[in-house]
């Protein structure tokens, strides 16, 4: 419903989809590279936003004129008083967010400088009285830029990254409970550029990424509940990688960019770690060796090489083509549930017995601008092969499992689709529509059937949705009014059903459905709002504008979730949705 970053102080944004370079790594999936933006170093500006349902501020100026400046925002939502209007069916929901974005930049001198950056947000909602869920991010960067010379230039920085998640359940004092999981990473790195000349340049560089997991805390709500502690062991490894990128322009129509990226992984104590049979399944009846590790003993190391490649021809100033090959590896593994009442994922580094992910991939994208460039169309085509990825067995217990590797298979996998994309980016009318279909299928390795999924045929990973189309416009009516349409459409995640019951060993079983054979009800939701600027006299100091809009225009109710719970000896399911139904909002803008 909001955007997940905040506009006034992003600089750039980056999605990287296919051609990946090599200083990016430790990651399967697409990179999002987002640029903070410096603060005015002239003069004092701002801008904040008051509305029904979210606030924000936004202010940055000079330090010291010139050299120093700060670049400051906020946003809240309190939308807690109007679900108390919607209907019943909501009067126990609660929904909001905050977050923070701070910066201070300062120029050294002419050839160098350093920025100083911190992010933190807190979201948090409950979809019944007593239940709520709480999500967490700190992050702190600082960052040194270098320009040696007008061929050499580098930038070195560290960091800090934190997520927490965290349930809270506390209406029945004796038996209210926290449960919570979270990530910290520390990390630095050291990236170069070099331009030998117009036709050759090259970027390298070094980083080192530090993981320290908490899989999982089970505490008393307070003094009042008799709940028993469970506390799985945390988990600390680092990551580290060299890489080197050649970019060779042989002409003005050609761009090839070679690369090669090297990770080393170490996993590291204080651990209890089990050892099994080789050859047999992972289960507690095969383990063979338990060891105790100190803290900061290696346990295990893994390293691979990363290749990138890609090339561009031009045809025309206006038409150009691109295929590109990335191989990556990943070394945390995420497991989600997805029938839980909120969605839980459970993270998971490699060790002696969970091996890293890989991925290849091939690409091959058309570009085509039209009409003096203002129109852009393109079209993208992919296929990646997944070896390792990690699925639960059926009926696994992914939560407070202190040997989850026996719950656990490998899985390998392909993913492939094809995305189009018509942009208007500017005029009077401006904006742009997307269509992506896209597949991510999953198959086990083993030929045991009880480590088998469906039978061992491919099946739709947890976030296979095949369609996905985005629609935004804009239509300027005059200086003054303006308004604007979102609308996206995108199929339901896969999702396991219960479908029926059976007696073993003198109890009643749940029986499921295929894994991933159903699905949630398709997402589909229209915004709507319409801008009011005020005067535009140059003179003015500040200058004001009025937003009305209304979100869930169509007022579907998309679910957030779907669980089942077993009530009066049968299976009953349950949708939750937030915000289910038109949510109205007025918001007054001003900027000085």
């Amino acid at each position: 419903m909001f955007s997940a970053f905040n506009p006034e102080v992003i600089k750039d944004i980056e999605l990287y989809k296919s051609s990946i370079p090599a200083k990016f790594g430790g990651r399967l999936a697409s990179v999002l590279d987002i640029n903070s933006r410096e603060g005015n170093k002239k003069k004092i500006t701002g801008s904040a936003g008051i509305g029904i349902v979210t606030s924000r501020v936004h202010l940055e100026g000079p330090i010291a004129k010139d050299k120093t400046s700060f670049i400051f925002g906020a946003r809240s939502t309190y939308a807690n008083w109007l679900m108390n209007l919607l209907p019943s069916e909501y009067e126990d929901s609660r929904a909001s967010f905050q977050d923070v974005n701070l910066g201070i930049s300062h120029q050294i001198d002419s050839t160098s400088s350093i920025h100083l950056s911190g992010y933190f947000s807190n979201d948090k909602f409950s979809l019944d009285s007593d239940t709520s869920y709480a999500y967490s991010n700190r992050n702190a960067t600082l960052k040194w830029i270098k320009n040696f010379s007008s061929r050499w230039s580098a930038n070195f920085v560290i960091g800090f990254d934190q997520y927490k998640y965290k349930v809270a359940r506390e209406q029945d004092k004796e038996t209210a409970f926290t449960l919570q999981f979270g990530i910290q990473q520390l990390h630095a790195k050291a990236n170069f550029t070099y331009y030998l000349n117009q036709k050759h340049a090259f970027d390298f560089g070094v980083s080192s990424l530090r993981y320290e997991l908490e899989p999982g805390s089970y505490q008393p709500y307070d003094n009042n509940s008799i709940i028993v502690p469970d506390v799985v062991e945390k988990e600390q490894a680092i990551e580290s990688a060299g890489y080197i990128t050649h970019r060779f322009n042989p002409t003005n129509k050609l761009a090839i960019s070679t690369g090669l990226r090297y990770s080393l992984f170490h996993y590291f104590g204080a651990q209890e770690v089990n050892y099994y049979a080789p050859g047999l399944p992972i289960t507690p009846a095969n383990v063979t060796e338990t060891k105790e590790f100190e803290k900061g003993d290696v346990i295990k190391t893994y390293h691979n090489p990363e290749y990138r490649f890609s090339i561009r021809y031009a045809f025309t100033t206006d038409f150009s083509i691109k295929a590109a090959y990335n191989s990556q590896r990943q070394y945390i593994h995420m497991l989600s549930n997805t029938t839980a009442i909120a969605p839980t994922d459970i993270w998971k580094l490699s060790d002696p017995n969970i091996k890293p992910q890989q991925g290849d991939q091939v690409s091959l994208g058309l570009y085509k601008n039209f009409k003096s460039n203002t129109i852009e169309t393109s079209v993208e085509v992919y296929y990646k092969r997944i070896k390792d990825y990690l699925d639960y067995k059926p009926g696994a217990r992914l939560i407070l499992n202190h040997t989850i590797e026996t719950d656990v298979i490998n899985t390998r996998g392909k993913a492939y689709g094809v995305e189009f994309l018509l942009k208007k980016p500017g005029g009077k009318v401006n904006g742009w529509i997307s269509y992506t279909y896209s597949r991510i299928l999953l198959k086990t390795n083993s030929l045991d059937p009880d480590l088998q999924v469906n039978r061992g045929e491919y099946y739709p990973a947890n976030y296979d949705k095949p369609h996905d189309v985005t629609l935004a416009g804009n239509f300027r009516v005059n200086h003054r009014f303006s308004v604007s349409l979102n609308s996206t459409y995108s199929t339901g995640r896969p999702i396991t059903l219960p479908i029926g019951r059976y007696y073993y060993a003198g109890s009643q079983r749940v029986l499921y459905s295929d894994r991933n054979s159903h699905r949630i009800p398709d997402y589909i939701r229209t915004d709507f709002s319409l801008n009011i600027d005020g005067n535009h006299k140059v003179k003015q100091k500040t200058h004001n504008s009025w937003t009305l809009g209304v979100y869930n225009l169509l007022g579907r109710k998309n679910p957030y979730s779907v669980y089942f719970i077993s009530q009066n000896g049968g299976v009953r399911g349950y949708k939750f949705s937030i915000f289910g139904s038109v949510l109205p909002f007025v918001n007054f803008n001003i900027r000085f």
